[in-house]
């Protein structure tokens, strides 16, 4: 297993490359680089904080800009969202980052069906822009949303990487949280994700899982804000630390508490007290 921040921890002073180190010396060993306002980054940033990652055993991943929509209305939307994801996939390629994530898009009143061919369409683009650009060592991480307005289900993002290569799931328990309304509260709740993922998309996807885990404020519109970890709020960490040990399943859970190491340490503690107790 895999822990890490969603971006440079709050209390920590420096760049990039230096949180990489700051978090590994604190005992993480995952990353995920924000680029959720945009990729500015310079390369010899990403190469700095690459090699960073390399001497420290750090796991890289990268967030793509939140205003994505792989089903936008209009052609110059569709344009900015290829142009997005393209910036992150160069950016992910020079850090080593194995993986970027992001939201796929919103219905705008339309039927799930026709949203996830529009959806589908704009990632076989993407898809095949990477290709001709020769970046093949990172994957597109579809991450479940947190609100019905959104499309980006845990069922449609399966069916979604199902279909399409280079594509992966990405597991935001907070989101499926939300937008079920507290659906995650127990141990068989978190097994039904993973069981999922495993019966439609093999092993490798819960051998090899990317995620993100916090509580959430939530209504019923879903999401609001993510929370820190064992206050008021939910889901609860500690199910789904057992099903993870107890059926040894193995990937990354980025923290996005607003207390990103601190939480990401407190999760690991978790899961290992967890696995001690499943031998």
């Amino acid at each position: 297993m895999r822990w890490g921040p969603a971006g440079i921890p709050m209390e920590f002073k420096g760049n990039t490359a230096e949180a990489i180190g700051y978090t590994a010396s604190e005992g993480l060993n995952a990353f995920e680089c924000e680029f959720v306002k945009g990729v500015k980054m310079r390369h010899e940033m990403a190469v700095e904080a690459r090699k960073i990652a390399e001497k420290n055993g750090v796991s890289l991943s990268a967030h793509a800009p939140y205003w994505i929509n792989c089903a936008a209305m209009e052609r110059a939307k569709i344009d900015a969202t290829i142009r997005n994801i393209m910036e992150t996939t160069r950016i992910a390629e020079v850090l080593g980052a194995r993986i970027i994530v992001f939201h796929p898009g919103f219905y705008m009143g339309r039927s799930p069906e026709e949203t996830a061919k529009l959806v589908k369409k704009t990632l076989e683009d993407v898809l095949g822009r990477m290709k001709q650009e020769g970046i093949k060592n990172v994957w597109l991480g579809l991450e479940t949303t947190g609100k019905g307005a959104q499309f980006g289900s845990l069922s449609e993002n399966i069916e979604l990487s199902h279909s399409l290569d280079r594509t992966r799931t990405v597991v935001d328990f907070a989101h499926i949280h939300a937008r079920g309304g507290g659906k995650l509260k127990k141990k068989g709740d978190y097994l039904g994700i993973f069981t999922e993922m495993e019966n439609k998309l093999g092993r490798e996807a819960v051998m090899n899982f990317h995620s993100h885990f916090s509580e959430v404020a939530w209504n019923e519109k879903g999401e609001r804000y993510h929370m820190i970890l064992g206050e008021q709020y939910s889901p609860p960490f500690k199910p789904l630390a057992e099903v993870i040990a107890e059926n040894g399943y193995e990937g990354t859970i980025i923290s996005e508490s607003p207390l990103l190491d601190v939480d990401a340490l407190k999760m690991k503690r978790m899961y290992e007290e967890a696995a001690k107790n499943n031998r």
